[in-house]
């Protein structure tokens, strides 16, 4: 595991600008600004409201426009399609805000489109258009530009090794996605370490098992059993019907499983129906929490989805159903909670976040997304630990057997549930609050 950091990069000296150049109106006003700073440093530019496809260099507003969170980075991925040509050099500019994630897209795009330079020029403060300008010439890596010029790029800083966990006194935390799957196994971990009250949410009831069928956890043996059930009652389900009714009894049989296992580490466990997409569902939920047990000291944020397609086919409602439930989500917890009770934030990202990843523009969106989000909240709770982690594929959880054999031809290796909860558990309980972002691809064997 190592911590993202920012190294200072200079521009390159004496390159050319590869013209034509095109910048989007997504933004008028930003973009027109962007145009006439260029033609003051000798670069001529053409507004156009869609990428023609024969400029050699186009820069993308959509980032800068002011529009909800979700609607920018879908016009930005929409974009950047008419904009593919080769030898192209593409670059999308976003403000250094909480809810921005370009960066996963552009690095994505490296990934899918080997013929096209992208980049992401995330903007601080009120960067000016003649500072851009000088940026111009430089190669295709992302970067954090500030208004003196100077600029920094994501890097990689030295391996951590694990914190001894100081004693501390027991909180209320509550975790998304975190009933079923790996989020579930690092949520007992963290009770075994910390104690306290834990409030599991996630989208699936805590459905009862069905009345006399013996109880399995295996899917297709359960499907069998209920649907002769069925038939001694008289009853002609579909089977469509059944496979609902098994999965969900499946979901509420995990669901319990994990919370009797948090309930051995010493710690309380409870379990709250509630979808983090859907706002009125967030709202309702942090009531019932707000009013039984007080304020949420501790927040484990898993909750996600993928819909795993090339930037060429990705469709809106794909991405908007991914965003919304990690990064839409997470924004609708932290609109409606005590955020100064906080003292422990952890975020479940993606190492698509921070290398991009092939079929997962949207995915890797999200979760940069939670990075961006994770150091704005770390800034605003200086007493507090905020963790996001970027996690590389894990044993079980999104990795079935297909994509783990996949993993092992490409040398990747999974991360092992025991050893990954045990990484999670002591960073978030005691890594150094200075490292929010971690990228983790590799176990700690001696912890």
């Amino acid at each position: 595991m190592r911590p993202a950091r920012w190294e200072a990069v200079a521009p390159a000296a004496g390159l050319p600008v590869s013209t034509p150049v095109e910048i989007t109106l997504a933004e008028p006003a930003a973009a027109k600004a962007l145009q006439a700073s260029f033609a003051g440093a000798g670069v001529s530019a053409i507004l156009v409201p869609t990428p023609s496809g024969t400029a050699q260099t186009v820069l993308f507003t959509e980032g800068l426009a002011v529009a909800p969170m979700t609607a920018r980075h879908w016009a930005a991925l929409a974009a950047s399609r008419h904009a593919r040509k080769p030898g192209a050099k593409l670059i999308f500019l976003q403000r250094l805000t909480a809810d921005t994630g370009l960066e996963g897209l552009s690095r994505t795009l490296r990934r899918e489109w080997a013929d096209v330079m992208t980049a992401c020029w995330t903007l601080l403060d009120d960067t000016p258009g003649e500072v851009i300008a000088g940026w111009l010439g430089s190669g295709s890596e992302d970067l954090w530009i500030s208004p003196d010029g100077t600029a920094r790029r994501a890097a990689l800083g030295p391996f951590i090794s694990p914190h001894a966990i100081p004693p501390a006194a027991p909180g209320l935390w509550l975790v998304t996605g975190g009933a079923r799957g790996v989020t579930a196994t690092c949520a007992v971990e963290v009770a075994r370490q910390s104690g306290g009250t834990f409030i599991l949410a996630g989208r699936s009831a805590e459905t009862a098992w069905p009345e006399g069928v013996a109880e399995t956890t295996e899917i297709k043996a359960l499907r069998g059993l209920m649907a002769s059930a069925a038939v001694q009652r008289g009853e002609k389900p579909s089977p469509a019907a059944i496979d609902k009714a098994a999965r969900a009894a499946l979901a509420g049989l995990e669901i319990r499983a994990t919370l009797a296992e948090i309930r051995s580490t010493g710690a309380q466990a409870h379990y709250l129906q509630m979808d983090t997409s859907d706002p009125g569902s967030v709202e309702a939920t942090l009531a019932t929490i707000r009013q039984r047990f007080g304020a949420i000291t501790g927040l484990i944020h898993g909750a996600g989805v993928i819909a795993d397609r090339l930037v060429e086919e990705k469709t809106e409602a794909e991405l908007r159903r991914v965003l919304a439930t990690k990064a839409e989500g997470l924004f609708h917890i932290l609109a409606r909670i005590d955020r100064t009770a906080l003292r422990h934030v952890g975020l479940f990202s993606s190492a698509s976040a921070f290398f991009g990843n092939r079929g997962q523009s949207d995915y890797a969106m999200a979760n940069a997304i939670l990075a961006n989000a994770g150091r704005a909240l770390q800034a605003e709770l200086p007493g507090g630990r905020v963790k996001v982690f970027d996690w590389g594929p894990w044993e079980g959880g999104m990795v079935d057997a297909t994509l783990a054999s996949h993993f092992k031809q490409q040398g990747v290796p999974l991360i092992p549930l025991a050893e990954g909860a045990l990484i999670f558990a002591h960073e978030l309980l005691a890594g150094d609050p200075a490292d929010v972002e971690l990228v983790v691809g590799t176990v700690w064997s001696d912890t």
